[in-house]
């Protein structure tokens, strides 16, 4: 692999003294199932919630330990986190980022936040793990993860999930998705684009192949549209194992990513996706809003209240959904998603259906104006 273009910024400059592991710090065997998350204070309830996941569907024949990245995680919510795993097949411990990011910046845009990044110090911080699963924190596991952690990924860097969303886009409701992956990521085939929120990451094999530095130097060299997981995909272009979209379901964001998105994508992806909508084994919350906690007619909102339910911090998720339907703020920024998803996406598409050439010169125009970094 050529050596990335560091970006010349002083304070981005990324050196290898910054990237010192820290796993020490954890006093965990780490010897079966490591999942890791990377999660900011704020995020923390629902981080919550994705690990009693985990616990409740965890087999008892299994070690599972849960490894959190994070900047700000405060000791009174680790405290609470810990106490939450009481089951002797699971543990969790929390690694500081900062000595091994210092004080580089790390571009981020709209509802993505810097602490996506830190997935990619996962080889360096845990030197002595050869694979992990990743997770995003606003999601919850349905099935016992070992199975996708037993997943052969050896002579590749990672297995995941094609990123059904992104096909669709590419095939028609977002005619400039295809060639930013193409001619901006180099990628072969722009339909092997994969979703990062769930990845079984083979650390001994990226520790091999891309640095540290590599990965942050890439990550700083200009806004990529969807952040770290286009430096992802950038750097695997399309060679890893593919796992069933079971394992990453993309909630129907808005009951519009099925219909008006993923209905774009080749008949075969579209199969896979419905599949995994029968019998999810991961149900990703992703999306800028349509969140369960926030909205409980969302696609599986009952599945995440489920979990909830058993959450130390339910009364503070529940908190915030009442907020959200009560208070002035709450109210309005409902009723701005209302107008948005339910009102002006409809009537765009109505007036300038997916595949047709208005369709690309409109979104040409919004990205120009700014319309990736909203």
């Amino acid at each position: 692999m050529k050596p990335l273009r560091k970006t010349t910024r002083a304070r981005n400059k990324v050196t290898s003294t910054m990237l010192a592991s820290t796993s020490g710090d954890l006093d965990l065997p780490l010897d079966d199932v490591v999942i890791v998350f990377a999660c900011s204070e704020n995020f923390v309830p629902y981080l919550s919630v994705a690990v009693q996941s985990i616990i409740d569907n965890a087999s008892p024949s299994r070690r599972y330990d849960i490894v959190v990245l994070t900047r700000n995680i405060s000791p009174t919510s680790m405290i609470t986190l810990t106490r939450q795993v009481t089951s002797p097949h699971v543990g969790i411990g929390f690694l500081d980022v900062d000595a091994a990011l210092g004080d580089i910046e790390l571009p981020h845009h709209g509802h993505f936040r810097p602490e996506t990044y830190f997935r990619l110090l996962a080889p360096q911080l845990l030197p002595n793990v050869d694979k992990a699963i990743y997770l995003d924190s606003d999601l919850i596991v349905d099935d016992d993860v070992a199975e996708l952690f037993d997943v052969d990924v050896t002579g590749y860097k990672l297995a995941a999930t094609r990123d059904a969303d992104t096909i669709g886009q590419i095939d028609g409701y977002d005619a400039t998705v295809g060639p930013y992956l193409k001619d901006e990521l180099g990628m072969d085939d722009p339909h092997d684009y994969f979703q990062a929120g769930v990845l079984l990451m083979n650390l001994a094999e990226l520790r091999r192949t891309v640095t540290p530095e590599e990965f942050l130097a890439l990550s700083t060299e200009r806004m990529w549209r969807w952040l770290d997981q286009d430096v992802l995909n950038k750097v695997v272009n399309g060679d890893y194992v593919r796992v069933h979209m079971r394992w990453n379901y993309l909630m129907d964001w808005q009951h519009l990513r099925r219909t008006h998105i993923i209905a774009n994508a080749p008949a075969d992806v579209r199969a896979e996706y419905e599949e995994a909508a029968a019998d999810p084994a991961v149900i990703h919350f992703a999306g800028p809003d349509n969140r369960p906690w926030l909205y409980p007619d969302a696609d599986r909102a009952e599945l995440f209240w489920h979990y909830a339910m058993r959450s130390p911090y339910l009364d503070e998720i529940r908190g915030q959904l009442e907020e959200s339907r009560a208070s002035v703020k709450g109210l309005a920024k409902r009723v701005q998603v209302m107008a948005l998803y339910k009102g002006i996406m409809p009537a765009f598409d109505a007036i300038c259906p997916a595949g047709t050439l208005r369709r690309k010169a409109v979104i040409k125009t919004y990205m120009g104006l700014g319309g990736a970094n909203l």
